[in-house]
């Protein structure tokens, strides 16, 4: 970490243990996470009327989200009244063992809590898009495709996509941020569907054949 201690100046987090990582899929952490993603500092009374919590209830998921690197300390505000937090800026890592029933719960856990948010943020969107300047309208993309790949293709997809997005992910400053830009969530989901029962043969049905 840098001497000035500023969001963007740290070293990656990861997270391994299943138990942690659903600790994280709480819709009030996530709903926090997701406000100090802004590069605002919200104090803990801040994010109870964000959250719907009491402020006591807000601090103790501060607390806990700085313990798990997502959140930190501000600079005291001038009445010095009660502390302000922010994002630590740290990457956040998720690298979990999904072959275990824990594994998988919570992974699957983390991900429903991730889509949920990310639906809201675009339905959301839609239904206020007729007040958006035409430009931005426009510019909001939905799309999908179903594709067959393989084992290689799917890990190069995954990471040619992350380096797409990769030079965007330093401006949560707002001395970082372009004259005229807005927050936009870009969501990127690369999963292969869930295999289809075996058939007479002992193959999944649908597979293609390797020939």
């Amino acid at each position: 970490m840098s001497g000035d201690g500023r969001p963007g100046h740290h070293p990656p987090v990861r997270f391994e243990n299943p138990r942690a990582i659903r600790a994280l899929a709480h819709p009030a952490r996530m709903a926090i996470i997701d406000a100090l993603a802004t590069g605002d500092e919200l104090t803990a009374t801040d994010c109870a009327i964000l959250t719907g919590l009491t402020p006591s209830a807000t601090a103790y998921h501060l607390k806990l989200l700085q313990r798990f690197g997502f959140a930190e300390p501000a600079p005291p505000r001038p009445d010095g009244r009660e502390r302000p937090w922010r994002a630590s800026g740290r990457r956040i890592q998720v690298d979990l063992d999904a072959s275990t029933p824990a594994g998988a719960a919570a992974t699957s856990a983390v991900i429903a809590a991730h889509l949920d948010a990310s639906r809201e943020v675009a339905v959301e969107f839609a239904e206020s898009s007729h007040a958006e300047p035409a430009r931005w309208r426009d510019a909001g993309t939905f799309s999908s495709a179903d594709l067959w790949l393989t084992v290689d293709e799917v890990e190069g997809l995954g990471e040619r996509l992350a380096a797409v997005l990769e030079p965007y992910r330093e401006r949560t400053l707002a001395g970082q941020r372009p004259e005229g830009s807005r927050r936009v969530r870009a969501l990127t989901v690369v999963v292969p569907h869930r295999l289809p029962p075996a058939g007479p043969g002992g193959s999944p049905s649908g597979a293609a054949e390797a020939g």
